[in-house]
């Protein structure tokens, strides 16, 4: 038997572990729909031109490149902290927190540029949205990731 507590302890490093991983796996589900619509609108053309020449349809793609790519670097930053064996619950937080709320936005978007296909059960657009749908709920919710947050920002302090 361990020490008392210890047990909540490795639950607790569990769901740093999962909070991170969960954020990969929406960086996953909206990096497929990025690939898939970047290639989609390339192709695609509109007005005798590529789609992609569009800024109204290449910017907002733009975007969600940037944002799942800053949101993947802070889970793999979790994870080497975790390797570390350094405190990284306030990081795990915050890769849950943003992820799927992200991912969701991405996803979104990359649907929208597929026109009402991009809806139909034949794309996969629609199934990826409500998978990170899914994801936001495990684990806690936002607002338990920002609570996690300011706890742990509060206890860095010394508070």
């Amino acid at each position: 038997m361990g020490d008392e507590g210890e047990g909540f302890r490795q639950v607790m490093a569990g769901f740093d572990f999962n909070r991170a991983a969960i954020g990969l796996e929406c960086c996953g589900a909206a990096r497929a729909s990025l690939d898939e619509t970047w290639a989609y609108i390339n192709n695609r053309e509109t007005f005798g031109v590529k789609l992609a020449q569009h800024q109204g349809v290449s910017f907002p793609l733009a975007d969600g490149e940037a944002r799942i790519e800053a949101i993947r670097q802070l889970c793999y930053r979790t994870m080497r902290l975790r390797d570390a064996g350094k405190p990284h619950t306030s990081e795990a937080a915050m890769c849950k927190l943003l992820a799927p709320r992200t991912a969701y936005e991405v996803i979104r978007q990359c649907l929208l540029s597929h026109g009402h296909y991009g809806y139909s059960t034949d794309s996969p657009h629609q199934q990826r949205m409500r998978d990170v749908m899914g994801l936001e709920i495990g684990d806690g919710t936002a607002q338990i990731m920002m609570m996690v947050i300011a706890r742990e920002k509060t206890r860095a302090l010394g508070h």
